[in-house]
């Protein structure tokens, strides 16, 4: 249930066949791909998202983001409450990096318009003299 859920918002977890607990692939939710971006992401999931998750670098994990998610004793609600949780966590990141690209692309489009302009006005001013 919790591997589903997860693949069905675009987050990979490591193959088993039993457990009581998933490796969580967050990786492409870093900041960074450093072990301070791992940090930084289980800070946000936990004080924002609401739940605690292990770091793969308090585990051990060589590679940051990963994450320990530990599904014992929890019942279908719960996991269901948590998956919600998480694909709005996940939904919002997307679309803050769609957000900033645009913002950037917009910028750029306004530099290389300025730009532009500025060659053309020069250009005017030399055939005057």
């Amino acid at each position: 249930m919790l591997v589903g859920g997860l693949k069905q918002i675009g987050i990979r977890c490591l193959e088993s066949n039993a457990g009581l607990f998933c490796w969580v692939d967050m990786r492409h939710l870093l900041s960074s791909n450093t072990f301070d971006g791992e940090m930084e992401l289980w800070k946000k999931i936990v004080y924002e998202v609401g739940l605690n998750i292990s770091a793969g670098s308090s585990c051990h994990c060589t590679e940051p983001g990963w994450f320990r998610a530990c599904f014992a004793n929890m019942s279908e609600d719960t996991l269901n409450i948590a998956i919600q949780r998480l694909k709005a966590f996940v939904d919002s990141r997307v679309n803050n990096k769609d957000d900033i690209q645009n913002q950037q692309q917009c910028s750029n489009k306004k530099k290389s318009f300025s730009k532009w302009v500025f060659r053309l006005s020069f250009n005017e001013r030399q055939r005057e003299r």
